[in-house]
């Protein structure tokens, strides 16, 4: 039996997609998703066929019409809602993969976890995988059935990280992946591993509870991830020691930004002049945000709606949530440049963009974005590291 879907992961409804579209310079439109896209998708049978598809939709080089960051942002969307699909087929060829192989359909519910900037929507064209495994062993399995399941899902993680890296996302190189034991288990296997981690909040384990507060279920049954993210929870809730500990992993990222507001390009090597938009600009943007909503009891995954947390709740006013609103929204489109400006398209370039090639319109917005972060990095070091509820 070949599986076509499961559990209560649902398709987003794309056909309002145009809504998002900002208007063309040319009757190319770049970065676009269609229900018969998506039905190509669904249909495709192997890594190598949905390769290709994935080369075609997220073929970058209609953006070169597209000069302004603030032009760019709504393809953002568009980006991420085809790396979803992309994602979401790939773990479904991977489950049929291992039904091929005679190893059966999954045996207990499970989620397929996105953590990083897959499980805060936020993409860019080039990605690798930050993802991992949970499963709900029933109580009434004896101890060699549970080892056949630990087996299974052993072998569905390996074949979904080598299916993705042939799809085109290579692992990451922190090992965040479900082929990982750390990053793959049973529900009782994350609880027990959450608790470690706030026990002992060293540096790496700050990063990996951070990297489990930006998770998201792309397929499978999120009732079985609900019990690993309520703890999480409970963890984090009144414990200014833990989010203390996890604010210097947030403060960690320097902001190229010179005296009198100079930009610091890369000075040697290949980059030379290049500056990295992800670690300079929008990681510590994302960081101070993510630290706030933490810091106060909000748990939404994505940056765009902690923002809108904070503004509801009159954590931030709302004309300092709009500044910092509109500079994020284009720094996502700014993260869509990168394979612009590299001949190839290596992970390794996806964070660089070259000055000299960027618009007077979008270096002055990336010049203000690191003001801004700077700004958010000052106050997230002086915010009392409580929060309630």
């Amino acid at each position: 039996m070949i599986l076509a879907n499961m559990g209560d992961t649902a398709i987003p409804n794309y056909s309002s997609l145009s809504a998002y579209s900002p208007t063309p310079r040319s009757e190319a439109m770049p970065l676009t998703l269609s229900p018969e896209q998506i039905e190509r998708i669904q249909r495709t049978s192997s890594f190598r066929e949905l390769s290709g598809i994935r080369e075609q939709l997220l073929d970058s080089e209609p953006l070169r019409l597209v000069t302004r960051s603030k032009e760019l942002a709504p393809f953002s969307i568009v980006v991420n809602l085809i790396h979803d699909c992309m994602i979401r087929q790939g773990v479904l060829l991977a489950v049929n993969e291992l039904v091929k192989r005679g190893a059966g359909t999954p045996p207990v519910p499970f989620a397929f976890l996105q953590f990083g900037s897959g499980g805060r929507s936020e993409q860019a064209i080039v990605s690798d995988q930050d993802n991992g495994l949970v499963y709900s062993i029933p109580p009434h399995l004896d101890a060699p059935e549970i080892e056949k399941v630990h087996a299974y899902f052993h072998q569905l993680g390996a074949t979904i990280v080598t299916g993705l890296e042939e799809l085109g996302y290579p692992p990451c190189q922190g090992n965040v992946t479900c082929v990982s034991a750390k990053w793959r288990g049973s529900v009782e296997h994350w609880l027990d591993q959450l608790d470690r981690w706030a026990s002992h909040p060293t540096w790496e384990h700050a990063r990996y509870l951070l990297l489990t507060c930006d998770v998201r279920v792309l397929w499978g049954e999120s009732s079985v991830f609900a019990p690993v993210f309520l703890h999480l929870r409970q963890l984090l809730a009144n414990n200014p020691y833990l989010l203390s500990r996890l604010a210097s992993n947030t403060l960690h990222y320097r902001v190229p930004l010179g005296l009198f507001g100079r930009i610091l390009p890369e000075v040697t090597g290949r980059f030379r002049g290049a500056v990295n938009v992800k670690y300079g600009i929008y990681l510590p943007i994302v960081n101070c945000v993510r630290h706030f909503a933490l810091s106060h009891g909000i748990f939404a995954s994505t940056t765009l709606e902690r923002i809108a947390a904070l503004r509801e709740r009159g954590l931030w006013s709302r004309s300092f949530c709009d500044e910092v609103e509109d500079h994020f929204r284009q720094l996502l489109g700014l993260r869509l440049v990168p394979p612009l400006h590299w001949e190839d398209r290596q992970y390794v370039n996806n964070s660089y963009v070259k000055l000299k090639e960027l618009s007077a319109d979008t270096s002055v917005m990336a010049k203000t974005a690191m003001k801004l972060a700077i700004r958010l990095q000052r106050m997230t070091a002086k915010l009392p590291s409580v929060h309630h509820g």
